[in-house]
């Protein structure tokens, strides 16, 4: 649905961007709590909290391709540029405050964008740590799954050539 000139197609249109920039606010919200559980080691919270975020890309989606179906049909661009060249012809002193809405969108995309990566950076690093304590693990294992020598006793100290204890894993 291409939304017209008209007050009642601007008015719609503004009205995406309010609920484009709402979304993106609590899409914000979910990617600092999972930030909050990866830092705090909450792991049991980020299913729920991927669910959530998957969820609000699909509305933040659908709310884009309403806001770029009007700038195509308006500005036939759909990219920042085009955005802001419509605002800067249609209404220069941004007295509808679409120009405002726009610049809070954009802001809040680069904060969500950079809080994003910074988990990704958790995530990995705790990535990487369970995998080496799980290297370990396995590694001490194999080393002390044979608890008794060949000649039948129970080994008093770990098998020479063990690395360390399961308890320092």
């Amino acid at each position: 649905m291409a939304l017209g000139l008209d007050s009642g197609g601007l008015e719609a249109f503004i009205s995406v961007l309010k609920r484009e920039l709402l979304a993106f606010q609590q899409f914000h919200s979910l990617l600092q709590a999972e930030q909050d559980a990866l830092i705090s080691g909450h792991s049991d919270n980020l299913i729920s909290l991927a669910q959530q975020k998957n969820e609000k890309v699909i509305e933040l989606t659908q709310l884009a391709e309403q806001r770029n179906r009007f700038l195509t049909d308006r500005a036939g661009s759909t990219n920042q540029i085009g955005m802001e060249a419509w605002l800067d012809s249609f209404d220069p002193a941004d007295k509808l405050g679409a120009g405002k809405l726009w610049r809070e969108l954009i802001e809040l995309a680069r904060n969500a964008k950079t809080l994003n990566q910074h988990n990704g950076q958790l995530i990995h690093t705790r990535l990487a740590s369970n995998q080496q304590a799980l290297s370990i693990l396995m590694s001490a294992n194999t080393t002390t799954s044979n608890l008794y020598g060949k000649d039948g006793q129970a080994y008093a100290t770990p098998p020479a050539g063990s690395r360390r204890p399961l308890g320092k894993a």
